[in-house]
């Protein structure tokens, strides 16, 4: 299994360095300590079940799929490499994927009540200005509307900002951050698009906008790290949980904030459909969904209160 686990990782030569760095971790972690030795030959379900448990006690079910998603890979790749037969299969049975609980939602499903509310969102913001961190709260604020990912943020340019005849911001790039260096890249799927922020974030924007467009022109960075270049997750990370300390968010422990940034991608999904009442399928567009049917199994269930509401419209029937 080592062995045909470094020929599936020569393989993924094509793929993003981020991409084969998690499949490289996940192998050496998760699957090599317990199958490492096993001849390829003599894998089983019951082996592959054996690494899903394991990582079942320790892992959120999000990083528990991405294990069993490099189990399947390894199957696929030994078939293709005939170093199985195809009607063997060492996955044959076994669940990986995270269930939903309730009829119509994604396994992914985000409810709102598990979110920052707006209140937090801006408690949170207060607190980055008083850090000292006012571009970092702007930033903060535009992803808590427009739901772009922390490395579609960190690329944006004053190019990407449109004020008029729309509001508008194009997310045609991202940063993609390996163990080694911090490199541009397509969005994730490749896939360019445009999304939204409220009238009341322009004034501050546009001033955000200009001040940047002045120093280094329509391609300078609105969100450098510290170095004016392409901002660092990490130390980010540090300057978010600071604040929502301050902000009294709950915390996981003494230095680690309950929510990540990526929750304000959330958020902006939720004000989208449920506060603005934007139609699905264009808010699965500015998120850069693949469909309609995602963004609402992932969202629809938000709403607290489904009971009431149809009770209310069935009143009078």
């Amino acid at each position: 299994m080592a062995a045909l686990a470094d020929a599936y990782l020569e393989h993924l030569g094509g793929r993003s360095v981020r991409y084969k760095e998690r499949q490289q971790a996940i192998l050496r972690c998760w699957v090599l300590p317990r199958l490492g030795a096993v001849a390829v030959s003599a894998w089983t379900p019951a082996d592959s079940e054996q690494v899903i448990t394991a990582a079942r006690a320790r892992l959120a079910p999000a990083t528990v799929q991405g294990v069993g998603s490099v189990l399947r890979s390894l199957v696929t790749f030994a078939h293709k490499s005939r170093w199985l037969p195809r009607e063997v299969d060492p996955m044959w049975g076994v669940r990986y994927s995270a269930r939903a609980e309730h009829q119509g939602e994604a396994a992914g499903f985000v409810p709102r009540d598990a979110l920052p509310n707006d209140v937090q969102c801006a408690a949170l913001f207060d607190a980055l200005v008083d850090d000292d961190q006012p571009t970092w709260a702007l930033a903060m604020r535009l992803a808590h509307r427009c739901g772009a990912r922390w490395g579609q943020l960190i690329a944006l340019r004053p190019c990407d900002v449109d004020f008029e005849p729309h509001r508008s911001i194009r997310i045609s790039r991202a940063v993609e951050q390996s163990a080694h260096a911090r490199t541009i890249k397509a969005p994730k799927n490749a896939q360019k698009r445009t999304t939204i922020f409220p009238a009341s974030l322009s004034p501050a924007l546009a001033a955000h906008v200009e001040d940047v467009r002045s120093k280094s022109g329509d391609s300078g960075l609105l969100y450098p790290g510290p170095d004016g270049g392409l901002a660092e997750r990490r130390q980010f990370l540090r300057v978010w949980h600071r604040a929502a300390k301050v902000a009294g968010w709950p915390m996981t422990n003494e230095k680690r904030a309950l929510w990540h940034p990526h929750d304000l991608r959330h958020v902006a999904a939720c004000w989208m459909l449920f506060d603005v009442g934007i139609d699905g399928a264009q808010v699965a567009r500015m998120l850069g969904h693949a469909n309609a049917a995602f963004t609402l199994s992932r969202y629809v269930g938000v709403r607290s209160g489904a009971d009431a509401t149809t009770n209310g419209l069935t009143e009078g029937w």
